[in-house]
């Protein structure tokens, strides 16, 4: 399986005139990366709203120029519009963060035929399927890997660092019930009914108690999957605060870590 690499789409300031257009019948929001939280495609505050035809000629035209695409594809795949990954859900994450945020990794599955600002790169996936993809988001979404990256954030989730963070050794790791989980946290609604489908999970709203013992047992997998310890992974909640995740969320990590 090839490398997921992050991608921005439309830069706010150079494609503005892409994405000035009032909202209303015929005109589409473009994300930015308060647009989602983490599993929470919401939608909110996008960056303004684009015209999806022209929308489409852009990325097109952009990505069959593109060095990054054009080392993961052939050129038949690059030549159809229809195999675009705005065509379909994608995984996005805020660029702006910090160290000091409630959570500094803030990644999330958004719908098809949503474009996204540069404040929102996407990963790009040459050959990996809907559950593999999840397993990624839920280790991104994941305390152990937030803890990680604070040792190395500033004030944005760039590339280099991205790219410098270690995901668990594969021998070690339940990636499809971590995927699993994360895909069927991320399904929200019908928007998602075909990524569902493909990563096997369901589809549809679930309760705050069902979302959190979800996120508490991807936390308790992805913690085994580094080698961490119990004690190590309490160790890891004292870098968030109590508002960030709650003396209750952490009880039920520790105790699917230990039921493992």
């Amino acid at each position: 399986a090839s490398h997921p690499v992050p991608y921005a789409e439309l830069h706010e300031t150079q494609q503005r005139p892409l994405f000035s257009h009032p909202s209303g019948p015929g005109h589409i929001p473009v994300w930015k990366g308060r647009s989602f939280g983490q599993y929470d495609p919401h939608g909110s505050e996008p960056a303004g709203y684009g015209v999806w035809t022209e929308v489409l000629n852009y990325v097109q035209t952009r990505r069959n120029r593109s060095s990054v695409f054009k080392g993961m594809f052939p050129a038949p795949v690059l030549a159809d519009a229809n195999t675009h990954p705005i065509q379909h859900c994608r995984i996005a994450y805020r660029h702006i963060t910090n160290r000091t945020n409630s959570r500094t990794v803030i990644a999330c599955l958004v719908p098809p035929r949503t474009p996204l600002t540069n404040a929102a790169p996407y990963l790009v996936f040459a050959d990996l399927g809907a559950l593999a993809q999840s397993y990624i988001l839920g280790v991104l979404n994941s305390l152990p890997f937030d803890w990680l990256a604070r040792r190395y954030v500033e004030i944005n989730m760039n590339y280099y660092i991205l790219n410098m963070l270690c995901f668990p050794p594969p021998g070690n790791t339940d990636w499809r019930r971590i995927g699993a989980l994360a895909a069927r946290l991320s399904c929200v609604d019908d928007r998602f009914a075909a990524f569902a489908a493909a990563a096997g999970v369901d589809c549809g709203p679930l309760t705050d108690s069902e979302r959190a013992a979800q996120r508490a047992e991807i936390d308790a997998l992805v913690a085994a999957a580094y080698g961490i310890t119990a004690d190590e992974l309490a160790f890891i909640f004292t870098d968030f605060t109590e508002n960030a995740v709650s003396p209750a969320y952490r009880a039920a990590v520790l105790e699917q870590f230990a039921n493992l």
